[in-house]
């Protein structure tokens, strides 16, 4: 059976499809999306959008610790630059749990992840 992320409780009033990935860090251990994500209105952290925004953004990462195993399927490390100047790779716009596992998409690469549950952590 497969699941999506909205479903999941610690993802709940969480919109990755139009959150940006900052960075992907990496390690022997643990794989983390750094990203501004942006909290829909039913999330306790919540605030009134900037007016230079389309949405409410906070920082932080999602966190898959206890990694057994990590499948690239692509991978594309070069960053948009916006007008600003800011860099950003893309949105989420896939993460889904399948028999495979964690299976998350977006222009900066496509891979299913092996952990434990992944957790959000906010800067």
């Amino acid at each position: 059976m497969v699941s999506q992320y909205y479903d999941w409780d610690r993802f709940k009033n969480i919109y990755l499809e139009d959150s940006f990935v900052l960075d992907i860090e990496e390690s022997e251990d643990q794989l983390s999306f750094v990203l501004e994500i942006v909290l829909t209105e039913g999330h306790p952290l919540h605030s009134p959008k900037n007016e230079n925004e389309q949405h409410c953004y906070k920082e932080g990462k999602i966190v898959f610790r206890k990694l057994k195993e990590i499948r690239w399927i692509r991978r594309n490390i070069r960053p948009y630059i916006d007008a600003d100047g800011s860099k950003d790779y893309g949105n989420i716009d896939v993460f889904k749990l399948s028999a495979e596992g964690y299976h998350l998409e977006g222009d900066w690469g496509e891979v299913i992840i092996n952990s434990s549950e992944p957790e959000v952590v906010w800067a």
